[in-house]
């Protein structure tokens, strides 16, 4: 009798997802929508120490295979969230990020730790069907884009598919650190304005960005630093802001194993830094560009630099530097196309064909110290 008694009291005070090797996951909640029952299964997780929490293929309350979310799931410090084969998609008019860190929601905003958004299986993060934004793309500012972590240290984001983005699909800006972006597929028409694949932007260093796959509809991996002392002139694609900090430039950057195309006809990899910005230490190694003779060719496989979206002033010689890339593969009209300031780079074994291209073309900014070994198929 004492001991039914027991069990009668733990059963009562622990619900039955804490009971040890037991997943956390937003079926163990039957309350609310389905971005209820996730925040419910985090702040349980959270509670319990497990700091972890699975969203698995089927959502029961629904009975179907598809979470449908009316805003950005917030993923605190130390915690990993699990994508399980599942499909999650923003709810038709949500105008808001699918996954975030919790301090870019804070006020002020606040840095996070040890963040790990993982798929398993066949996981995708919809963006929807329809438009949220008017106008549409990145002009709505930063909830356009898919997942963003602003100031994160120590993070991995992997395993997934990103599928019809409302603009950028992946953004990490001032101040994200030490970071693996890997095996992501993109599987996004130009249906919308800049469906880039992975932006770096101003403050972030060592991060690798490796096994890329699939289509988007603007760039696929970019670096870029652009800066302004005001930004208060249109809506900002960076949740903390354009204004200066202490340590804006981009380094220590590693891209490979790229397999994919861009079909609004702009760059694979672009690196572009602006207004006193420096880049460096970037290596950039195994870029295939995977488009066909019937559809459209990229401007470039690799551009780096640009004449215009400077604020303050452009980039000038000596900030862009220690640039090294090999092994590219591309159809593009140019397979690099240096526009800005360079220094001290090596691009090797870079190879253009598909006819009416170019391997290398230059802009009228001053170039120093490069070495290139390329040729035409």
């Amino acid at each position: 009798m004492r001991i039914i008694v027991m069990l009668s009291f733990l059963m009562w005070c622990m619900p039955a997802m804490v009971i040890a090797g037991t997943v956390i996951t937003p079926n163990d909640f039957k309350k609310g929508t389905d971005s209820d029952r996730i925040e419910a299964a985090i702040s349980e997780a959270i509670r319990t120490g497990a700091n972890s929490i699975e969203i698995p293929r089927i959502n029961q309350q629904r009975k179907t295979a598809i979470w449908l979310i009316d805003r950005a799931i917030l993923v605190p410090s130390d915690f990993t969230l699990i994508l399980n084969d599942c499909l999650i998609r923003l709810s038709p008019g949500t105008g808001d990020n699918i996954i975030t860190n919790a301090g870019a929601r804070t006020k002020p905003l606040s840095g996070n730790q040890h963040i790990r958004i993982i798929g398993k299986g066949n996981a995708v993060l919809s963006g929807g069907l329809e438009a949220h934004f008017n106008p549409a793309g990145d002009r709505s500012g930063y909830r356009t884009i898919g997942i963003l972590l602003y100031d994160t240290k120590h993070f991995t984001i992997e395993g997934f598919t990103m599928e019809e983005t409302q603009a950028w699909a992946i953004s990490v800006e001032n101040g994200c650190a030490d970071g693996r972006i890997a095996n992501i597929h993109f599987a996004n028409t130009n249906k919308f304005p800049n469906q880039d694949g992975v932006d770096i932007r101003k403050g972030c260093h060592d991060i690798v960005i490796e096994n890329i796959t699939g289509v988007t509809g603007d760039d696929v991996i970019a670096l870029t630093g652009l800066r302004t002392a005001n930004d208060t002139a249109r809506t900002t694609m960076q949740v903390g802001g354009r204004e200066p900090r202490e340590n804006d430039d981009i380094y220590n950057i590693t891209i490979r194993n790229i397999q994919a195309k861009c079909i609004g006809g702009h760059a694979i990899v672009r690196l572009l830094n602006q207004d006193g910005i420096k880049l460096y230490n970037i290596f950039v190694s195994d870029v295939m560009e995977t488009s066909t003779a019937d559809e459209i060719r990229p401007a470039a496989a690799i551009r780096i630099g640009e004449e215009r979206y400077w604020s303050s002033r452009m980039n000038v010689l000596g900030e862009t530097y220690n640039i090294i890339v090999n092994n590219v593969l591309s159809r593009a009209k140019t397979t690099v196309k240096i526009v800005g300031t360079l220094k001290n780079s090596t691009f090797n074994n870079i190879t253009g064909y598909g006819g009416n291209s170019q391997i290398i073309e230059y802009g009228n900014q001053p170039v120093e110290g490069l070495q290139i070994n390329a040729s035409q198929l």
